[in-house]
């Protein structure tokens, strides 16, 4: 990652840092801002393990994908209730189950962050979506 996107500690200043860069033709470095904008979200929200921090970055790369592809800030409204209710994990478990999840790999490609998806947390964590299962 760029020295100059690395030194945003503002989720915020990410997005106004991405709309410059794509503005002077950089869009690479507009890539690198959108994915340092869900890292630092990520850490914003509280979490008990690694695995439940990746799923959070997940979620919050969904969100970055669907406000990318709709061109305007989206929320993942059904995925953040399904959180509040069942947990982090066991709602992305039931994400997976329900619709496969990754509804929105291509736009997760593009941006650079198909190591955010849904389904690249369960590769990761087999173990603890194995608990689930059970």
């Amino acid at each position: 990652m760029h020295e100059l996107v690395l030194r945003i500690k503002d989720p915020e200043l990410c997005y106004i840092f991405a709309a410059n860069a794509r503005r002077r033709g950089h869009p690479e470095l507009a890539l690198q801002a959108y994915r340092r904008a869900v890292d630092l979200r990520a850490r914003e929200h509280p979490t008990a393990d690694e695995a439940e921090l990746a799923a959070v970055r997940a979620i919050y790369a969904y969100e970055e994908a669907l406000s990318y592809a709709r061109g305007k800030r989206t929320r993942a409204t059904g995925t953040w209730q399904l959180v509040n209710r069942h947990g982090l994990l066991s709602a992305l478990h039931r994400r997976l189950d329900s619709r496969g999840g990754d509804d929105v790999m291509p736009t997760l490609k593009e941006l650079g962050m198909e190591d955010y998806s849904f389904t690249a947390v369960r590769e990761a964590y087999p173990d603890a979506f194995a608990q689930l299962a059970a």
